[in-house]
C-alpha cells in the first residue's frame, strides 16, 4: 500500500528520476522502498547507479533508538519524576498549589512542566530539564497530603506507581540531563529543514562516538553503563559500513570544508587500520562512480561551440590555402582543449575553505559560486545536498495538519487547510 501510494504520487507530480527517499527505520518502509526501486528500474535513468544510495534511513529515528537503550537503565528515575510532574499537570487545582508552593520555595521560572512522550527520548529530556528547576519546590510539596496520597493509592496495571522521587532519582536526573543535552542538539541538527542537513552526518556522527568513548571510561557506574548500552545500538546501525547510506559520506566529502579528510580520518578514529583502508576505498570508489554516472548526463555550457568554432576556421584556412599548418595548429589547439579534464580531482586537489568558528558556512552559496570551476561535481553536490538526513521535518508538518484539522474543523475545504497549514 505504500509503494503504490508513493508510485501514485510520484506519477502525479510528474517525477521521473530519483536520488533517494528518506524514511524511518520501520521493516514495512523497507519493503515500500524495495518495490518503489524495482518499478523505477525499469525506467530508463530514473535512479543514480541503480539506486545504490536510494535508501536513506532517518538519523533522528536511529538516534533515538541508541539513547533509548541508554535510558533502559534509568526507568525508575525517570518515572518517578513523570509521575510527579502528571500530578502537577492533571487539574487546575493541583497546578495551583505547586504554583503557591513555587512562592513558598522562592523558586521563579518561566519556564513550566511538561509532560514527555514516553517513546521519544527527547521529550523526556524537555521534560526532566524542566522538572529539575522545580526539584526544591516537589520536595517542599512533600508535606502535601494530597500529593503522598497519589502515589501510594494511583494504579497503573494493578501496579503501584514509581514515586515520589527522591533525592538519588533527581541526581541521577540532573546527570542524565547533561549527558544527554549534546544528543539532544543532534537530533535537532538532524532535523532541520531550513537548512543542508547531508553533509553533517559524518562529522556529528564521529561526536557521538567520542560522547560515547567518554561515557564508558566514566567512574560513574550509571553512566559507564548507558554508554555500553547505547554503543551496542550505535554499532547495530552506524557500525558496519555495509548498512550505512554511502551517500551520507560523499556528502562530507562535498562540503569543501573537508573534503576526503574527515572521511579518512574518520574511519582510521572508528575502526582498525585494514578495516578503515577498506572502508576508505570504498567511499573513493563510490565517488569516482557518481562522477562517471554523472559525466554522462551533464551537459555542459558551450561543450556544442567548440565543434562548430573548430568547424569555421578549418574552412577559413581551406579558403586561404594554408591548410596544413593551420589545421595541425587547429588540431593540436583542440585536442588540447577536447580532453576530458576531471574536475572531481580539480576539487579534491584545490585548498580547502578555512573552518572558521561561530561563523556560519552557506555551503551552498559555495557551490552556486564555484559551479563554473567544477561543473560536474556542482550537479552532484546540488542533488546529494538536497537529500535530508531526517524525516521529522515531514512528519511534524503532518502533526501540524492534524491539530490544525480537528473534529471542528471536519469540513474545511484542501485549499483553506493548506492556507492555514502554510500560513
Amino acid at each position: 500500500m505504500v509503494a503504490k501510494e508513493l508510485i501514485n504520487c510520484l506519477n502525479q507530480w510528474g517525477i521521473t528520476q530519483l536520488f533517494s527517499i528518506t524514511v524511518d527505520n520501520a521493516s514495512s518502509n523497507d519493503v515500500a522502498l524495495r518495490k518503489v526501486k524495482e518499478y523505477l528500474k525499469e525506467k530508463d535513468k530514473a535512479l543514480v547507479l541503480g539506486g545504490e544510495m536510494f535508501h536513506m534511513r532517518c538519523c533522528a529515528h536511529i538516534l533515538n533508538l541508541v539513547v533509548s537503550d541508554g535510558l533502559k537503565d534509568m526507568s525508575y528515575a525517570i518515572s518517578s519524576i513523570r509521575n510527579a510532574v502528571r500530578y502537577v499537570r492533571s487539574s487546575p487545582a493541583r497546578l495551583k498549589r505547586f504554583r503557591e508552593a513555587c512562592t513558598d520555595a522562592n523558586v521563579e521560572s518561566k519556564t513550566l512542566l511538561c509532560l514527555d512522550v514516553v517513546t521519544r527520548w527527547n521529550s523526556t529530556y524537555m521534560m526532566l530539564e524542566a522538572a529539575l528547576k522545580f526539584n526544591s519546590v516537589f520536595k517542599y510539596m512533600e508535606g502535601d497530603a494530597y500529593y503522598i496520597k497519589y502515589f501510594e493509592e494511583e494504579r497503573v496495571n494493578g501496579e503501584k506507581l514509581d514515586g515520589p522521587p527522591e533525592a538519588s532519582d533527581w541526581s541521577n536526573a540532573e546527570v542524565f540531563v547533561n549527558f544527554l543535552k549534546s544528543f539532544y542538539e543532534l537530533t535537532l541538527k538532524f532535523s532541520g529543514s531550513l537548512y543542508v542537513t547531508s553533509n553533517l552526518f559524518f562529522q556529528e556522527i564521529l561526536q557521538v562516538q567520542v560522547e560515547l568513548n567518554d561515557m564508558k571510561a566514566s567512574k560513574d557506574e550509571l553512566i559507564s553503563k548507558m554508554a555500553a548500552s547505547m554503543q551496542l545500538k550505535f554499532n547495530k546501525y552506524w557500525g558496519n559500513i555495509e548498512k550505512v547510506n554511502l551517500l551520507q559520506y560523499i556528502a562530507s566529502i562535498l562540503d569543501p570544508r573537508f573534503k576526503l579528510d574527515v572521511v579518512r580520518n574518520g574511519f582510521r578514529y572508528l575502526y582498525e587500520s585494514i578495516i578503515a583502508e577498506t572502508m576508505i576505498k570504498k567511499v573513493e570508489n563510490m565517488m569516482t562512480s557518481l562522477y562517471g554516472f554523472y559525466q554522462n548526463i551533464v551537459v555542459l555550457p558551450n561543450s556544442s561551440n567548440d565543434q562548430q568554432v573548430t568547424e569555421n576556421i578549418t574552412s577559413k584556412s581551406n579558403a586561404s590555402g594554408n591548410s596544413s599548418s593551420t589545421s595541425f595548429l587547429i588540431k593540436l589547439k583542440f585536442v588540447s582543449s577536447e580532453e576530458i579534464t576531471n574536475d572531481l580531482d580539480d576539487y579534491l586537489n584545490d585548498r580547502k575553505e578555512k573552518l572558521l568558528e561561530n561563523v556560519d558556512f552557506d555551503i551552498l552559496d559555495w557551490w552556486k559560486r564555484n559551479s563554473s570551476k567544477y561543473p560536474i561535481v556542482s550537479h552532484i553536490a546540488r542533488d546529494v545536498l538536497a537529500v535530508q538526513m531526517s524525516s521529522v521535518a515531514s512528519e511534524s508538518a503532518f502533526s501540524t495538519g492534524g491539530r490544525i484539522l480537528d473534529p471542528f474543523r471536519s469540513s474545511l475545504s484542501p485549499k483553506t487547510v493548506e492556507a492555514l497549514i502554510c500560513s
